[in-house]
């Protein structure tokens, strides 16, 4: 999903959104190595070591991803303007969610009857009836976010069209840059952002300690943590676009944020253990907790922007490709990586080993198919702007 903008380019932002979307490829990669099962295949192999990478990156992927899509979307409605923003988002997210999210579920279903079918010979039962489809039922699945971007970008029209309320240098704008700004250089902004994730799950009657904030890849209503916690993600990298001068301090600060994000990951594990507990609680049992892990998770977001702008700020042709292609190889991933889990099951190898083959094999599908089929077709138009073929790499115009 690249952002579409004229130089200068922000191609260290560009490679945090692109690291995001491909986290997920490997967290979800990892899932079926975890013990007790947590996902539809259970590998007979289980790794404490894949529930810790599994666990850090569930920490911070959504958060920094979400941060960067109200990053750029902001950039996109300064450039374009209220009608070239809706456009251009029912385009570049309306319409791939609508033509993939069939295409996708049909592809999951068909690897779980696959998963499920009983061993040629034997009898087996037959698996139980799916739940009847309602509004809080229908699975999202990993297009999820693409459903929430949909409705995040429907409050910033709205917003939009407020008016005088939320114009730039208006009285509300004056008002986040007077308390924002100055929390951000004092390093205290992660302690401000974790408050209405912190409120949502504290009142949570089943929340998951070890999970973090649910995903809200099921029912058309988005869940209160998820949205709390996603939406003010997305609303401060909107705030930051506008105040792009504050990147230069995350750049600054990287250092800091990072060594406390991994001092956070190792308190919080600690306290919670290695192994997935499937087991829900009262958010109010554990505050502190609850306070640690979301600061952490904002820790790891802010120092991957902060060292991503000081180090990535120059075009690096090997970074912009896979940028550009980690959107298609995030829509097409979980059906390549179930079917490349199911293959593996029962293969008598180190649990490491074929998470390692599922993770490179299910990229270099993804970036094979982009390459072939998508970067100068249709789709790739639909997903990453019209891409036409020139004599140099160099040369390559993006419309």
């Amino acid at each position: 999903m690249a952002a579409e903008y004229t130089s200068p380019r922000f191609h260290d932002l560009d490679a945090v959104r692109g690291l995001a979307l491909l986290l997920g490829v490997a967290l979800h990669a990892s899932m079926s190595f975890l013990e007790p099962q947590v996902w539809v295949i259970k590998d007979a192999s289980s790794e404490p070591g894949l529930g810790i990478l599994f666990y850090v990156i569930h920490m911070f992927r959504m958060t920094t991803f979400f941060v960067m899509a109200g990053f750029f979307a902001h950039m996109l409605m300064d450039k374009r303007g209220l009608g070239g923003f809706i456009k251009n988002r029912l385009i570049r997210v309306g319409i791939p969610f609508i033509l993939f999210w069939p295409l996708v579920f049909a592809a999951i279903v068909t690897v779980m009857v696959m998963a499920y079918a009983p061993a040629a010979g034997s009898a087996g039962a037959p698996p139980p009836p799916p739940p009847s489809l309602t509004a809080s039922t229908v699975p999202l699945t990993h297009l999820w976010f693409l459903y929430a971007l949909l409705w995040f970008y429907a409050i910033a029209v709205v917003a939009k069209l407020l008016g005088d309320i939320t114009r730039a240098g208006g009285p509300v704008e004056r008002i986040f840059n007077a308390v924002l700004r100055p929390l951000v250089r004092s390093d205290l902004i992660g302690a401000v952002l974790i408050v209405p994730a912190f409120a949502a799950l504290y009142v949570s009657p089943s929340w998951l300690p070890w999970f973090g904030i649910p995903t809200a890849d099921t029912g058309l209503i988005i869940n209160s943590p998820a949205l709390a916690g996603y939406l003010t993600a997305f609303g401060f990298g909107w705030f930051l676009h506008r105040n792009a001068d504050l990147l230069g301090h995350l750049a600054a600060r990287w250092w800091a944020y990072l060594p406390t994000a991994v001092l956070g990951t190792v308190i919080c594990l600690t306290v919670v253990g290695s192994v997935p507990v499937i087991v829900p609680v009262k958010g109010s049992a554990h505050p502190l907790y609850l306070a640690l892990y979301l600061l952490t998770g904002w820790s790891w977001a802010l120092g991957l922007i902060g060292a991503a702008h000081a180090f990535l700020k120059r075009e690096n042709p090997v970074l912009r490709y896979l940028s550009d292609a980690s959107y298609w190889v995030y829509i097409i991933h979980i059906p390549v990586v179930m079917g490349l889990q199911l293959a593996v099951r029962d293969l008598p190898a180190p649990a490491e080993l074929k998470f390692a083959g599922v993770l490179l094999v299910t990229v270099m599908i993804g970036l094979a198919t982009y390459q072939t089929m998508v970067r100068y077709s249709f789709v790739g138009a639909i997903l990453n702007g019209r891409r036409r073929k020139s004599k140099t790499r160099a040369q390559e115009v993006t419309a």
